[in-house]
């Protein structure tokens, strides 16, 4: 059935947070939604973190949407993908029960990649969740200075490439 999610309860809010990784080995969906739907179940808000996507693409390809919407429809309030390295768009899916979020990949962070420029764009995104799921969402995008190996404000022109649309 694969490795269970972990559960907190931060403020009061219940949450789960089951991790897939589609990279070493391709998810099975089944599986996947099973241990999302039995977290929501449990009347957990889920937060979903999976390793997936092509390294250095700036969209996310056919199998990531289908995964996004497969864990949407199974109950996940978030979906926070990584391994491109690179910022992937942002999406909202619209559910049965509202709309889930899914970040595809917002870059790297604390990896001081000297190579492709777009491995040093990245934003963090500050997501309210209340029980019935993202309410809001702040987006403050950041550069990584290899050189100096750390983060530093975007300036205007990288900025502009990253997603600000979450609210």
């Amino acid at each position: 059935p694969g490795p269970a999610p972990v559960f907190r309860t931060i403020n009061g809010l219940k949450l789960a947070f089951p991790a897939f990784d589609d990279i070493l080995t391709p998810i099975a969906p089944a599986t996947a939604v099973q241990a999302i739907h039995s977290a929501r179940a449990s009347g957990a808000v889920v937060v979903v973190a999976v390793h997936w996507g092509m390294e250095y693409q700036s969209g996310a390809t056919a199998r990531q949407k289908a995964l996004a919407r497969q864990f949407a429809d199974a109950g996940a309030a978030l979906i926070v993908g990584t391994h491109p390295h690179v910022l992937q768009p942002a999406a909202w899916i619209p559910t049965a029960r509202g709309k889930t979020l899914v970040l595809y990949s917002l870059g790297n962070a604390l990896f001081d990649q000297p190579g492709l420029p777009d491995t040093r764009q990245s934003a963090l995104v500050l997501v309210r969740l209340t029980g019935s799921g993202v309410q809001s969402t702040k987006v403050m995008p950041f550069a990584i200075d290899p050189a100096g190996s750390r983060v530093l404000p975007a300036d205007p022109q990288t900025a502009a490439h990253i997603p600000q649309g979450l609210g």
